[in-house]
C-alpha cells in the first residue's frame, strides 16, 4: 500500500510556493507518491511518482487551480490510480478516451463476425451523433446531462412523422456498448446512460399518439399490384439487370441484400432450389428457397447473357468486381413511371405483399396442403421459442415450398403477365 508522507501540503501551502528559474518538485503527501511540480511560469501541476524496480516514473495529473482542482481532489485521484496499479491494472490514460473506446468497440464487432452492413451502420451512427460530442472526452467526463443534451439535439420534435426516436434508441445502445469496458474495469463508477429512455416517448406510444404507421410501404390490393406490375413490365429505361433483380425479389420474397448479392454456387437450376448459407442471412439461419417457373426463367436468362463474365454473382457489376447494390433496386422503384410509386413501394415491402396475400388466401392454400409454417419458412423468419428451435429441425418440406411459391408466382402472373 502507499506510504503516509511525513510532509502534507494543503491548498494554502501550495499557493505560497514561489516559482524558480528551474522547475522543481515538492511532496504533497498522503499518499507519499503524490507530488507537485512547480514551473518557472508559475504553473503548478500534480503528479504521481511511481517507483518500480529502482526506476521512477511520473504520471501527470492536473494543474492546481484554486476552487477547480484542489489538493484534496488530487489526493482522491491519486488514491484511485494507486489502487489500479496495486491490483495489477495499467494506467493508460488514453485507453479510456471515448474515441479509443469507440475504436475498440468497432474492432470487437469485426471479431464477433457481425455483418459488414451492420458494422457500417454502427460507424455511421457513432460518427454522426456520438463522436462529435464525446470523441475527445475521457469516459469519466461523460455525464448523464451531457448525453441528454446530445440526444435532445437528435430529437426532431418539429418533424412529427420522423422525430428520430429510433436513432436515439440505437445511439443509446451504441454508447452503452462503447462505455462497457470502462464500466467493467471499474474505471467509471456507473453507467451514465441509465434512465435516458424515460426522457423521450417510446416509439410505440409516439406512433400511436401521432397516428404513424411505421411499417414499410407495401402493395396489398390486387388493383394496385396489377397496375404496378404493368408499369414495371413496360419500364424500358430501367437497367435490365436491376429490373430482373426486382422481379426475382417479388417472386422469391427474399431480403433485398440476398437478392442483389445472389451467387450462382447457391443456386441449382436443375432442381430449382436456391440455398443460402446461414452466414449470409440476417437471422444467421440457412434457408432453402423453392424457385418457381417465373424466377427460374429470370435466372436462366441471366446465366445466358452474363455468364460470359464468369462472375460468382447472378447480377454482376459490369467492368467492376462485386454485384449490383441493393439500393439500385430501391432507386429504380422510386423512379418507376416518373415517380408514381415513390413512397408506395419498397423492395422489402414485397415480403409484406407475399405475407398478406397468403393470409387473405388461407383457405385456398390449406386445400393445397400449405399452412402457416410453410409461409414462415418462405419468409426465412426465425423461431422465437428457444425450446422449439432446439428440437424442430424442419417446419416445412421443400415440396410444400415448391407448391407455395409456384402458386404465388401464378397468382401474380394472372394479375399481369410477366415480361421478363
Amino acid at each position: 500500500m502507499s506510504r503516509i508522507a511525513k510532509q502534507i501540503l494543503f491548498d494554502k501551502d501550495i499557493r505560497a510556493l514561489e516559482p524558480k528559474k528551474q522547475k522543481y518538485r515538492v511532496v504533497v503527501g498522503n499518499p507519499s507518491e503524490l507530488i507537485l511540480w512547480v514551473y518557472p511560469s508559475g504553473v503548478k501541476s500534480f503528479a504521481l511518482r511511481i517507483r518500480n524496480n529502482d526506476r521512477e516514473k511520473n504520471i501527470l495529473l492536473k494543474q492546481f487551480r484554486q476552487g477547480i482542482y484542489s489538493a484534496a481532489e488530487a489526493r482522491k485521484e491519486a488514491i484511485e490510480k494507486l489502487k489500479i496499479i496495486e491490483n495489477g491494472g495499467e494506467l493508460n490514460t488514453d485507453k479510456y478516451l471515448f474515441k479509443n473506446l469507440y475504436k475498440s468497440y468497432i474492432t470487437q464487432k469485426h471479431k464477433k463476425g457481425q455483418a459488414q452492413s451492420t458494422i457500417k451502420s454502427a460507424q455511421s451512427l457513432c460518427e454522426n451523433h456520438l463522436l462529435p460530442h464525446f470523441g475527445n472526452l475521457d469516459a469519466k467526463q461523460i455525464k448523464y446531462s451531457n448525453i441528454l443534451h446530445a440526444f435532445n439535439g437528435i430529437f426532431d420534435e418539429n418533424n412529427p412523422k420522423s422525430p428520430k426516436l429510433e436513432t436515439i434508441k440505437r445511439a443509446k445502445i451504441a454508447l452503452r456498448g462503447i462505455l462497457a469496458p470502462a464500466i467493467k474495469d471499474r474505471y467509471i463508477e456507473y453507467d451514465p446512460t441509465i434512465g435516458l429512455e424515460k426522457e423521450f416517448p417510446s416509439i410505440r406510444r409516439y406512433c400511436i399518439e401521432n397516428d404513424i404507421d411505421t411499417r414499410l410501404a407495401a402493395l396489398v390490393k390486387e388493383d394496385d399490384l396489377r397496375e404496378f406490375l404493368s408499369d414495371l413490365s413496360v419500364a424500358s429505361n430501367m437497367d435490365i439487370q436491376v429490373k430482373r433483380a426486382i422481379y426475382l425479389q417479388i417472386l422469391c420474397i427474399n431480403r433485398p441484400a440476398n437478392t442483389a448479392g445472389a451467387k450462382w454456387k447457391h443456386i441449382d437450376l436443375d432442381t430449382a432450389i436456391w440455398r443460402i448459407p446461414a452466414k449470409e442471412m440476417k437471422m444467421r439461419e440457412s434457408v432453402s428457397i423453392a424457385i418457381n417457373s417465373y424466377a427460374l426463367q429470370i435466372l436462366k436468362k441471366q446465366k445466358e447473357e452474363y455468364g460470359i463474365l464468369n462472375s460468382e454473382f447472378v447480377f454482376p457489376r459490369l467492368n467492376k468486381k462485386g454485384h449490383i447494390h441493393r439500393d439500385s433496386l430501391s432507386k429504380a422503384l422510386r423512379h418507376l413511371a416518373n415517380g408514381k410509386w415513390c413512397s408506395k413501394v419498397t423492395t422489402h415491402g414485397f415480403r409484406s405483399t407475399f405475407r398478406t396475400i397468403c393470409s387473405t388466401n388461407e383457405t385456398t392454400l390449406l386445400k393445397l396442403g400449405i399452412g402457416n409454417n410453410a409461409i414462415e419458412v418462405a419468409l426465412a423468419h426465425k423461431t422465437t421459442n428457444a425450446i422449439q428451435y432446439a428440437y424442430e429441425r424442419e417446419k416445412s418440406t421443400i415440396e410444400q415450398q415448391a407448391i407455395l411459391m409456384q402458386w404465388y408466382g401464378d397468382y401474380l402472373n394472372n394479375l399481369c403477365k410477366f415480361k421478363i
